[in-house]
């Protein structure tokens, strides 16, 4: 009688065992994700910026296209905010100003500018789009394109613009990481003030910025997605769970009528 006890509690020990790994180990796809709510995945920026500025109308003087040249390039700032919508597609509205250039000759004090532009940008992050989600990532490769509008305000003119970027994040933490963003902004030949040029010339009848920004992204609310459970993996897992209990349950009971055998026969004269 001890053996068929000592059995079935062996039976039993085993059975929860395995119905624990099975909550323990349960498969996950590897690029997809649950969708969060609108309020998950918003993200805030800040960049110093250093911008290159290249004029519609310094078509043909020779100067020196150089971006390092003090009467092409300034300092200025940007800010963004952002929400990711999935792990590889985001929106940003990003303010770029305030110091620029009006590149017409090579003095930089009569090139010195004021201006400001609004962009809405469509994010693309490759790292997760191609290699699957993973929140611990270092390195994030985010190419973009948007457009907006700017307004030189030393010369009190408007414009539209386009624009198209990689930006790079790397991981600090969860809510931090460090931004390097590289951009290339066209905009209409009136922007900087002066509408002269004409004639066509490609992009040299466009005024162009190019900007290096190098700041911080702080994330808001919830930062990571969740796994999608493998369905198909899930459902085979379980059937092999099943057939293992259904086999240790066979075992369970022969063991018991081998038992009970015993007990029959060691009563017998």
């Amino acid at each position: 009688m001890k053996k068929l006890l000592m059995a079935l509690a062996l039976a039993s020990v085993s059975v929860a065992g395995m119905a624990q790994n099975s909550q323990s180990a349960e498969p996950t796809e590897k690029y997809s994700v649950a969708t969060n709510s609108f309020w998950s995945n918003w993200f805030v920026q800040a960049n110093v910026v250093g911008t290159a500025f290249y004029s519609n109308e310094e078509s043909g003087m020779g100067l020196s296209k150089s971006p390092l040249k003090g009467f092409r390039n300034n300092l200025g700032f940007s800010v963004a905010i952002g929400k990711w919508f999935t792990p590889g597609l985001g929106l940003r509205t990003k303010f770029n100003g305030i110091w620029g250039r009006s590149v017409y000759s090579d003095n930089k004090k009569d090139n010195a500018s004021k201006y400001w532009n609004v962009n809405e940008e469509v994010l693309f992050n490759l790292s997760n789009m191609l290699c699957g989600y993973n929140a611990k990532r270092v390195w994030n490769f985010i190419p973009y394109l948007g457009g907006g509008i700017g307004r030189n305000m030393s010369y009190n003119s408007y414009g539209i613009d386009l624009t198209a970027g990689l930006l790079n994040t790397f991981r600090l933490s969860d809510r931090f990481a460090l931004n390097l963003d590289i951009n290339y902004v066209l905009g209409t030949n009136d922007f900087d003030g002066i509408p002269e040029g004409g004639g066509d010339r490609g992009f040299k009848n466009y005024d162009r910025m190019v900007n290096v920004e190098v700041g911080l992204t702080y994330n808001l609310g919830k930062t990571r997605w969740n796994k999608v459970p493998d369905v198909e993996a899930i459902k085979a897992l379980s059937q092999g769970q099943i057939d293992a209990l259904n086999a240790q349950v066979a075992d369970a009971q022969s063991e018991n009528a081998k038992l009970k055998q015993m007990l029959a026969d060691a009563q017998r004269p």
